[in-house]
């Protein structure tokens, strides 16, 4: 975070992620009708996030900041693995270190000093937009709310209790799918 002026800011995040991830392929088609397992892991920096805030409602006893900020795809969304019979598939964009395209977050935070220096609450909320990538994958919008208190009971102890509610809508996938085989798929007809 950088504080331009008094009301303006500027935050930017820059995710590191270490992602493990397995499933089986070819479930009812290979080794006997158990699949093949695929494991996958990768690691690194994450889509960066460019956030510019603004203290709307600056005062001794309350604090009112909105946000609106920018995920850029920085982040890599083309790693593949090993698939059946040796092919190299890429891995679906869920187990991706980034997302493949720019995302779009505007975010609120709100407190107010119910007893100066001793209880205060707090609310925050975003709303998280991702546009489809190439793969023809989108990520479902992303809604993020909380609410709390802090009670300052000596200086060196402060009780927190907060409520966090987060919403995500499906996911979106728009592409041509190849059926997988079915057992019947296998008989030979002579």
């Amino acid at each position: 975070n950088y504080g331009v002026t008094d009301r303006f800011g500027i935050e930017v995040a820059i995710p590191y992620k270490k992602i493990k991830h397995r499933h089986f392929d070819g479930l009812g088609e290979v080794s006997g009708g158990a699949g093949e397992e695929t494991r996958f892991s990768d690691n690194g920096f994450g889509d960066v996030f460019i956030n510019a805030k603004y203290n709307v409602l600056p005062s001794l006893r309350s604090l009112l900041v909105t946000g609106f900020g920018v995920y850029v795809p920085t982040g890599d969304h083309n790693q593949t693995t090993a698939g059946l019979e040796g092919g190299a598939e890429t891995m679906e964009p869920t187990a991706q270190i980034g997302r493949g395209q720019v995302g779009l977050q505007a975010s609120f935070y709100q407190t107010y000093e119910l007893i100066p220096h001793r209880l205060n609450q707090f609310a925050s909320g975003s709303y998280r937009h991702t546009f489809r990538n190439n793969f023809g994958y989108q990520f479902g919008d992303q809604f993020d709310f909380s609410l709390g208190a802090n009670l300052v009971t000596v200086p060196w102890l402060v009780l927190s209790n907060q409520f966090n509610f987060r919403s995500m809508a499906r996911d979106h996938y728009r592409a041509s799918l190849a059926r997988s085989q079915r057992p019947t798929d296998l008989t030979c007809s002579g």
